[in-house]
């Protein structure tokens, strides 16, 4: 009977890091939970900043003003709000009314400005990276 030999490691070789789509991922879905974990009320429910429609806060989506395919402003909490899947999903253009309407009383016209500057604004790879591991701090650390 032979004894399989154990693959050779190198030493100092780096661990390989995960891969951009898995922090991105991961950033995503503690952004998520924190955000409707936030908007919560006392018994668990969130009010939709579109339709107003009150459901648990598990069943609720984290909405984003700006899209969040534009990186720069994708794990921003001032993007990010509770909505009902139906507004989030489906009924955009209508969600994105009431939205706009929420932000502008929450925030101001400026906050506005500022997050339709921001999604102009190009990342590079290392920076989308970057990006997403300190939303993954940030987030963690909040749940």
């Amino acid at each position: 009977m032979t004894i399989p030999k154990r693959p050779v490691t190198q030493k100092g070789k780096k661990p390989k890091k995960a891969k951009i789509s898995t922090v991105k991922n991961k950033a995503d879905v503690l952004a998520s939970q924190y955000i409707r974990q936030k908007y919560a009320d006392h018994a668990g429910n969130i009010t939709c900043v579109s339709c107003g429609v009150v459901i648990p806060w598990q069943d609720a989506h984290c909405a984003h003003f700006i899209e969040r395919g534009k990186m720069a402003t994708r794990w921003l909490e001032e993007n990010l709000h509770v909505a009902c899947c139906s507004c989030n999903t489906f009924r955009k253009e209508y969600h994105m009314r009431g939205y706009t309407l929420f932000m502008m009383d929450t925030y101001g016209r400026e906050m506005i400005d500022e997050l339709r500057v921001l999604e102009k604004k190009t990342l590079s790879p290392s920076e989308v990276r970057n990006f997403a591991e300190e939303a993954i701090e940030y987030y963690g650390s909040k749940l």
